[in-house]
Protein backbone atom coordinates (compact mmCIF):
# COMPACT_ATOMS: atom_id res chain seq x y z
CA UNK A 1 0.00 0.00 0.00
CA UNK A 2 1.60 3.21 -0.98
CA UNK A 3 3.40 4.86 1.66
CA UNK A 4 3.26 2.43 3.99
CA UNK A 5 5.49 0.19 1.89
CA UNK A 6 8.35 2.87 2.24
CA UNK A 7 8.09 3.13 5.93
CA UNK A 8 7.47 -0.46 6.73
CA UNK A 9 10.93 -2.14 8.42
CA UNK A 10 13.01 -3.68 5.42
CA UNK A 11 14.52 -6.62 5.27
CA UNK A 12 18.44 -7.72 5.29
CA UNK A 13 19.73 -8.60 2.17
CA UNK A 14 21.01 -12.62 2.34
CA UNK A 15 24.78 -13.23 2.71
CA UNK A 16 25.85 -15.97 -0.19
CA UNK A 17 29.51 -16.01 1.38
CA UNK A 18 29.98 -19.72 2.83
CA UNK A 19 31.64 -17.67 5.97
CA UNK A 20 28.39 -15.64 6.70
CA UNK A 21 25.73 -18.36 6.16
CA UNK A 22 27.98 -20.78 9.05
CA UNK A 23 27.55 -17.54 11.58
CA UNK A 24 23.47 -17.61 10.04
CA UNK A 25 23.24 -21.18 10.72
CA UNK A 26 24.87 -20.84 14.03
CA UNK A 27 22.82 -17.68 15.38
CA UNK A 28 19.88 -19.86 14.16
CA UNK A 29 20.44 -22.32 15.94
CA UNK A 30 20.80 -20.12 19.16
CA UNK A 31 17.77 -18.44 18.29
CA UNK A 32 15.69 -21.52 18.20
CA UNK A 33 16.45 -22.45 21.56
CA UNK A 34 15.76 -19.58 23.08
CA UNK A 35 12.42 -19.41 21.65
CA UNK A 36 11.41 -22.70 22.76
CA UNK A 37 10.81 -21.73 26.25
CA UNK A 38 8.26 -18.74 24.66
CA UNK A 39 7.04 -21.00 22.54
CA UNK A 40 5.43 -23.57 25.37
CA UNK A 41 4.65 -20.56 27.67
CA UNK A 42 7.17 -21.48 29.99
CA UNK A 43 9.98 -19.04 31.10
CA UNK A 44 13.18 -20.31 31.59
CA UNK A 45 12.02 -24.16 30.32
CA UNK A 46 15.51 -26.44 29.96
CA UNK A 47 13.97 -27.93 26.59
CA UNK A 48 16.95 -28.84 24.90
CA UNK A 49 15.86 -30.44 21.65
CA UNK A 50 17.97 -32.08 18.60
CA UNK A 51 17.13 -32.67 15.03
CA UNK A 52 18.08 -35.80 13.16
CA UNK A 53 18.24 -36.14 9.71
CA UNK A 54 15.32 -38.84 8.51
CA UNK A 55 17.79 -41.43 6.21
CA UNK A 56 20.78 -41.07 8.50
CA UNK A 57 19.72 -40.69 12.25
CA UNK A 58 22.62 -38.18 12.57
CA UNK A 59 22.02 -34.97 14.75
CA UNK A 60 21.41 -32.55 12.15
CA UNK A 61 21.51 -28.03 12.76
CA UNK A 62 18.29 -26.70 12.43
CA UNK A 63 19.58 -24.81 9.62
CA UNK A 64 19.45 -27.99 7.60
CA UNK A 65 16.36 -29.98 8.59
CA UNK A 66 14.72 -26.80 7.55
CA UNK A 67 16.06 -24.78 4.88
CA UNK A 68 13.09 -22.63 3.85
CA UNK A 69 12.40 -21.35 7.30
CA UNK A 70 16.52 -20.67 7.75
CA UNK A 71 16.61 -18.62 4.36
CA UNK A 72 13.86 -16.63 4.98
CA UNK A 73 14.93 -16.12 8.52
CA UNK A 74 17.99 -14.81 7.00
CA UNK A 75 16.28 -12.11 5.25
CA UNK A 76 14.29 -10.70 7.92
CA UNK A 77 14.97 -7.94 10.43
CA UNK A 78 11.95 -7.83 12.86
CA UNK A 79 12.56 -9.74 15.92
CA UNK A 80 8.54 -10.70 15.73
CA UNK A 81 9.00 -11.68 12.09
CA UNK A 82 11.49 -14.30 13.08
CA UNK A 83 9.73 -15.25 15.95
CA UNK A 84 6.95 -16.49 13.51
CA UNK A 85 9.12 -18.00 11.53
CA UNK A 86 11.03 -20.08 14.46
CA UNK A 87 7.39 -20.64 15.70
CA UNK A 88 6.75 -22.48 12.12
CA UNK A 89 9.00 -25.17 12.52
CA UNK A 90 8.80 -25.74 16.39
CA UNK A 91 5.09 -26.71 15.38
CA UNK A 92 6.28 -29.53 14.22
CA UNK A 93 9.04 -30.57 16.84
CA UNK A 94 7.03 -29.73 19.73
CA UNK A 95 3.63 -28.77 18.57
CA UNK A 96 2.17 -32.17 18.89
CA UNK A 97 2.86 -32.46 22.53
CA UNK A 98 1.33 -28.90 23.68
CA UNK A 99 -1.48 -28.68 25.56
CA UNK A 100 -4.45 -26.49 24.01
CA UNK A 101 -3.41 -23.40 26.51
CA UNK A 102 -0.15 -23.64 25.18
CA UNK A 103 -1.00 -23.81 21.39
CA UNK A 104 -3.83 -20.61 22.34
CA UNK A 105 -0.47 -18.70 23.55
CA UNK A 106 1.35 -19.49 20.87
CA UNK A 107 -1.16 -17.90 18.61
CA UNK A 108 -1.72 -14.95 20.75
CA UNK A 109 2.34 -14.41 20.92
CA UNK A 110 2.49 -14.69 16.66
CA UNK A 111 -0.17 -12.16 16.89
CA UNK A 112 -3.39 -14.27 16.13
CA UNK A 113 -5.51 -14.55 18.63
CA UNK A 114 -8.63 -14.91 16.19
CA UNK A 115 -6.95 -18.29 15.51
CA UNK A 116 -6.37 -19.08 19.08
CA UNK A 117 -9.79 -18.46 20.09
CA UNK A 118 -11.04 -20.76 17.09
CA UNK A 119 -9.22 -23.41 18.24
CA UNK A 120 -10.30 -22.85 21.79
CA UNK A 121 -13.87 -22.97 20.52
CA UNK A 122 -13.66 -26.31 19.01
CA UNK A 123 -10.98 -28.15 21.25
CA UNK A 124 -12.32 -27.13 24.66
CA UNK A 125 -13.88 -30.22 27.28
CA UNK A 126 -15.20 -30.30 30.71
CA UNK A 127 -12.04 -31.39 31.05
CA UNK A 128 -9.76 -28.87 30.06
CA UNK A 129 -12.29 -25.99 31.02
CA UNK A 130 -11.58 -26.91 34.85
CA UNK A 131 -7.56 -25.83 34.33
CA UNK A 132 -6.89 -22.14 35.47
CA UNK A 133 -4.08 -22.52 32.36
CA UNK A 134 -6.82 -22.90 30.02
CA UNK A 135 -8.99 -20.21 31.58
CA UNK A 136 -6.32 -17.45 31.84
CA UNK A 137 -5.19 -18.06 28.10
CA UNK A 138 -8.57 -17.86 26.99
CA UNK A 139 -8.95 -14.67 29.07
CA UNK A 140 -5.66 -13.29 27.44
CA UNK A 141 -7.01 -14.05 23.96
CA UNK A 142 -10.44 -12.36 24.71
CA UNK A 143 -8.27 -9.20 26.26
CA UNK A 144 -6.21 -8.75 23.13
CA UNK A 145 -8.97 -9.04 20.85
CA UNK A 146 -10.35 -6.10 23.74
CA UNK A 147 -13.86 -8.82 24.32
CA UNK A 148 -12.85 -7.26 27.84
CA UNK A 149 -16.43 -9.12 29.64
CA UNK A 150 -15.75 -12.55 28.33
CA UNK A 151 -12.08 -11.76 29.28
CA UNK A 152 -12.49 -10.71 32.61
CA UNK A 153 -15.49 -13.78 33.07
CA UNK A 154 -12.36 -16.57 32.49
CA UNK A 155 -10.34 -14.81 34.78
CA UNK A 156 -12.09 -14.86 37.82
CA UNK A 157 -12.88 -18.21 36.80
CA UNK A 158 -9.23 -19.15 37.28
CA UNK A 159 -8.83 -17.28 39.98
CA UNK A 160 -11.34 -19.65 41.93
CA UNK A 161 -9.73 -22.38 40.20
CA UNK A 162 -6.19 -21.17 41.39
CA UNK A 163 -6.21 -17.82 43.83
CA UNK A 164 -2.27 -17.77 43.38
CA UNK A 165 -2.12 -17.69 39.84
CA UNK A 166 0.41 -15.44 38.99
CA UNK A 167 -0.51 -15.08 35.34
CA UNK A 168 -3.99 -14.95 36.28
CA UNK A 169 -3.39 -11.62 38.16
CA UNK A 170 -1.37 -10.30 35.49
CA UNK A 171 -3.91 -10.56 32.56
CA UNK A 172 -6.65 -9.22 35.37
CA UNK A 173 -4.61 -6.11 36.10
CA UNK A 174 -4.11 -5.53 32.60
CA UNK A 175 -8.60 -6.12 31.94
CA UNK A 176 -8.68 -3.75 34.75
CA UNK A 177 -6.65 -1.11 33.46
CA UNK A 178 -8.10 -1.30 30.35
CA UNK A 179 -11.88 -0.93 31.62
CA UNK A 180 -10.84 2.34 34.00
CA UNK A 181 -9.99 1.03 36.74
CA UNK A 182 -6.67 1.83 37.52
CA UNK A 183 -6.33 2.04 41.40
CA UNK A 184 -7.34 -1.62 41.48
CA UNK A 185 -4.75 -2.77 38.26
CA UNK A 186 -2.00 -0.66 40.38
CA UNK A 187 -2.80 -2.66 43.30
CA UNK A 188 -2.35 -6.48 41.85
CA UNK A 189 0.28 -5.17 39.98
CA UNK A 190 2.44 -4.16 42.88
CA UNK A 191 0.79 -7.43 45.08
CA UNK A 192 2.37 -9.77 41.94
CA UNK A 193 6.09 -7.56 42.61
CA UNK A 194 6.18 -8.20 46.47
CA UNK A 195 5.27 -11.99 45.63
CA UNK A 196 7.88 -12.30 43.57
CA UNK A 197 10.58 -9.74 44.62
CA UNK A 198 11.60 -7.49 47.48
CA UNK A 199 11.72 -3.81 46.81
CA UNK A 200 15.99 -3.71 46.47
CA UNK A 201 16.10 -7.00 44.31
CA UNK A 202 12.94 -4.97 42.03
CA UNK A 203 15.46 -1.65 41.88
CA UNK A 204 18.74 -4.12 41.42
CA UNK A 205 16.71 -5.52 38.02
CA UNK A 206 17.71 -4.76 34.63
CA UNK A 207 14.23 -3.64 32.71
CA UNK A 208 14.56 -6.93 30.13
CA UNK A 209 14.31 -8.83 33.31
CA UNK A 210 11.66 -6.99 34.97
CA UNK A 211 9.57 -6.60 32.04
CA UNK A 212 10.32 -9.61 29.73
CA UNK A 213 8.87 -12.87 29.54
CA UNK A 214 12.10 -14.55 30.30
CA UNK A 215 12.45 -12.98 33.73
CA UNK A 216 8.83 -14.32 34.52
CA UNK A 217 7.92 -11.02 36.71
CA UNK A 218 5.46 -8.31 35.24
CA UNK A 219 5.71 -9.38 31.67
CA UNK A 220 2.92 -6.95 31.08
CA UNK A 221 1.98 -4.96 27.74
CA UNK A 222 -0.07 -2.27 29.84
CA UNK A 223 2.73 -2.30 33.05
CA UNK A 224 5.44 -2.16 30.49
CA UNK A 225 4.44 0.97 28.53
CA UNK A 226 3.16 2.79 31.92
CA UNK A 227 6.46 1.95 33.46
CA UNK A 228 8.32 3.31 30.04
CA UNK A 229 6.74 6.33 29.53
CA UNK A 230 7.45 7.28 33.48
CA UNK A 231 11.02 7.15 33.30
CA UNK A 232 13.03 9.62 31.84
CA UNK A 233 15.66 8.34 30.50
CA UNK A 234 14.50 5.48 28.84
CA UNK A 235 16.29 5.07 26.17
CA UNK A 236 15.07 4.38 22.24
CA UNK A 237 17.05 1.31 22.32
CA UNK A 238 14.88 -0.01 25.33
CA UNK A 239 11.40 1.25 23.74
CA UNK A 240 12.62 -1.44 20.50
CA UNK A 241 13.73 -3.98 22.51
CA UNK A 242 9.73 -3.73 24.34
CA UNK A 243 8.18 -3.07 20.82
CA UNK A 244 9.63 -6.58 19.72
CA UNK A 245 9.35 -7.80 23.32
CA UNK A 246 4.93 -6.91 22.99
CA UNK A 247 4.41 -7.17 19.52
CA UNK A 248 1.49 -9.36 20.14
CA UNK A 249 0.03 -6.46 21.74
CA UNK A 250 -2.45 -3.96 19.93
CA UNK A 251 -2.59 -1.89 23.13
CA UNK A 252 1.11 -1.51 23.49
CA UNK A 253 1.65 -1.08 19.85
CA UNK A 254 -1.18 1.67 19.70
CA UNK A 255 0.13 3.58 22.71
CA UNK A 256 4.06 3.02 21.43
CA UNK A 257 2.33 4.74 18.24
CA UNK A 258 0.97 7.78 19.94
CA UNK A 259 4.13 8.43 22.17
CA UNK A 260 5.87 9.13 18.64
CA UNK A 261 3.05 11.23 17.01
CA UNK A 262 3.09 12.75 20.04
CA UNK A 263 7.13 14.02 20.10
CA UNK A 264 6.50 14.70 16.44
CA UNK A 265 7.43 11.71 14.61
CA UNK A 266 4.31 11.32 12.87
CA UNK A 267 5.44 9.37 9.79
CA UNK A 268 6.98 6.88 12.29
CA UNK A 269 3.74 6.91 14.52
CA UNK A 270 1.57 6.30 11.93
CA UNK A 271 3.56 4.10 9.99
CA UNK A 272 2.92 1.27 13.39
CA UNK A 273 -0.64 2.37 13.79
CA UNK A 274 -0.91 0.85 9.53
CA UNK A 275 1.38 -2.03 10.25
CA UNK A 276 -0.99 -3.17 13.62
CA UNK A 277 -4.20 -2.26 11.74
CA UNK A 278 -2.94 -4.19 8.98
CA UNK A 279 -2.19 -7.12 11.05
CA UNK A 280 -5.25 -6.27 13.83
CA UNK A 281 -8.25 -5.21 11.86
CA UNK A 282 -10.49 -5.62 14.46
CA UNK A 283 -8.74 -3.47 16.51
CA UNK A 284 -11.24 -0.38 16.55
CA UNK A 285 -9.11 2.24 18.63
CA UNK A 286 -6.51 2.18 16.28
CA UNK A 287 -8.24 1.88 12.86
CA UNK A 288 -10.65 5.14 14.01
CA UNK A 289 -7.42 7.26 15.16
CA UNK A 290 -5.15 6.13 12.48
CA UNK A 291 -7.78 7.35 9.44
CA UNK A 292 -8.21 11.01 11.31
CA UNK A 293 -4.48 11.22 11.75
CA UNK A 294 -4.66 10.87 7.76
CA UNK A 295 -7.32 13.12 7.83
CA UNK A 296 -5.52 15.99 10.51
CA UNK A 297 -1.95 15.54 8.18
CA UNK A 298 -3.82 16.73 5.24
CA UNK A 299 -2.41 13.33 3.29
CA UNK A 300 -5.88 11.63 2.19
CA UNK A 301 -4.25 11.80 -1.43
CA UNK A 302 -0.93 10.74 -0.86
CA UNK A 303 -2.40 8.01 1.08
CA UNK A 304 -5.82 7.61 -0.96
CA UNK A 305 -5.73 3.36 -1.21
CA UNK A 306 -5.00 3.31 3.28
CA UNK A 307 -7.48 5.95 3.96
CA UNK A 308 -10.02 4.47 1.55
CA UNK A 309 -9.55 0.98 3.21
CA UNK A 310 -9.58 2.41 6.73
CA UNK A 311 -12.86 4.11 5.56
CA UNK A 312 -14.66 0.37 4.71
CA UNK A 313 -13.60 -0.83 8.11
CA UNK A 314 -14.86 1.51 9.94
CA UNK A 315 -18.24 1.02 7.70
CA UNK A 316 -18.15 -2.40 8.58
CA UNK A 317 -18.67 -1.20 12.41
CA UNK A 318 -15.76 -4.30 13.22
Amino acid sequence: MGLFGFLKKKNLPASHSNEADNSYETKFEEEVLRTIPRYISMPGAAVDIRVRHRKTNKIISFAIAYPDQFNTWKTVKSVADRRGIIYSLLDEQLGPQLQLWQIMERFNDDRNSQKALELALQYMDATVEEQPDFNTAMARTYFLLTQFEQAEQYCLKAQKLDPGHIRTKRIYADILHCTGRHEQAHRLYEEILNAKLTRDQQLSLSVQQLLGFDGDYINSPVYAFSWLSNMEDTSEEIWDWANDEFYYSPYFRAQHAYRLIERQEHLRGLAKLLSLVEEMPWYKEAVVNCFHLIEQSGMQEQLKEEYNWLERLMAKEI
